[in-house]
C-alpha cells in the first residue's frame, strides 16, 4: 500500500494516496536535448511534452546497444507479453512489476535478467477517491532532474 503523508490545515495528517496498485499514467516534459544529454543516448525522438503517459501506449526507453557500450533511444509499448504467451492481448494486463517479486513472478523473472531498460520519468501520477470522483496527484522530481 502507497501512503503519503500530508498535514490538513489544523495540522491532522491524512493520506493522499490509498491505493494497493502501482503507478498507472507517468509524464515526460523534458527536452530532446536534455535527455540526450542526460542518458548520453542518442537516436531521433519526438521533442514534445507529453503528460499522461497511460498502458499501452508508445513509451521513450534508454537501451544498451549489444555488445555496446553506448546507449540509444528506442520507444516500446508499455505492458510485457511473456515469452510463453500465446496470446499477445496478454500484454495489457502485467503492466508494472513490483520490486519484492519481480525476480519470482514467471510474467517477469527471465525478462528482468536479460531485457532491461530506462524509462525516463519527470512525474508520476496517483489517485485519490474523493466521493464518486477520483482526484490525481501529480508527484514530481526535482527541477531538471529526472
Amino acid at each position: 500500500m502507497l501512503n503519503f503523508p500530508n498535514q490538513n490545515r489544523s495540522g491532522l495528517a491524512y493520506q493522499i494516496c490509498d491505493n494497493e496498485l502501482v503507478c498507472n499514467r507517468y509524464r515526460l516534459t523534458h527536452s530532446k536535448q536534455y535527455l540526450a544529454e542526460r542518458f548520453q543516448a542518442w537516436d531521433e525522438i519526438e521533442d514534445h511534452p507529453r503528460y499522461n503517459i497511460a498502458p499501452t501506449q508508445p513509451v521513450l526507453t534508454v537501451r544498451r546497444e549489444d555488445g555496446k557500450k553506448s546507449r540509444k533511444f528506442t520507444t516500446m509499448r508499455w505492458g510485457l507479453i511473456p515469452s510463453w504467451a500465446t496470446d499477445i492481448s496478454i500484454g495489457n494486463r502485467p503492466l508494472n512489476a513490483r520490486s519484492e517479486t519481480v525476480t519470482t513472478t514467471p510474467s517477469f523473472r527471465d525478462s528482468i535478467l536479460t531485457k532491461r531498460c530506462l524509462i525516463p520519468a519527470d512525474g508520476f501520477y496517483e489517485w485519490r477517491a474523493m466521493g464518486g470522483v477520483k482526484q490525481p496527484y501529480c508527484f514530481e522530481v526535482g527541477e531538471f532532474l529526472i
